[in-house]
């Protein structure tokens, strides 16, 4: 039995996240999801002005789609500087090698960092 239906996207690189707009219009956006400890997470790499990041932060509502899954998520801002610190090397280790891991780790995208939870 699976404890959390997210738990699968840990092993998944990139996902896709929907959202609502302040118009009511719905958009969606892919990212980069990582596991740490029995949570997942995502990080806006523009920081807490990334369009994404700020609607989700507004209507935290949301969902995430993979290979054929559908998942409604709530998104909830992370503040804890531990989770936060161990968050930055969740992706750092993930995403070692990629050119644009650079812009998850600084104190910028830290920022912006939303734990996804099923709802």
């Amino acid at each position: 039995m699976i404890s959390n239906p997210l738990e699968h996207l840990a092993d998944v690189p990139e996902i896709t996240i929907g959202f609502q707009r302040p118009d009511g219009s719905t958009g969606s956006t892919p990212i980069w999801v990582v596991h740490v400890g029995d949570d997942l997470f995502v990080r806006s790499m523009n920081g807490p002005h990334g369009g994404w990041y700020r609607r989700l932060v507004a209507r935290p509502d949301a969902e995430v789609r993979d290979k054929g899954h559908r998942h409604p998520v709530h998104a909830e801002p992370v503040r804890d500087t531990t989770t936060l610190a161990e968050v930055t090397r969740a992706y750092g280790a993930k995403y070692e090698g990629s050119p644009y891991v650079r812009a998850l780790l600084d104190e910028n995208a830290e920022a912006a960092t939303l734990r996804l939870v099923p709802r």
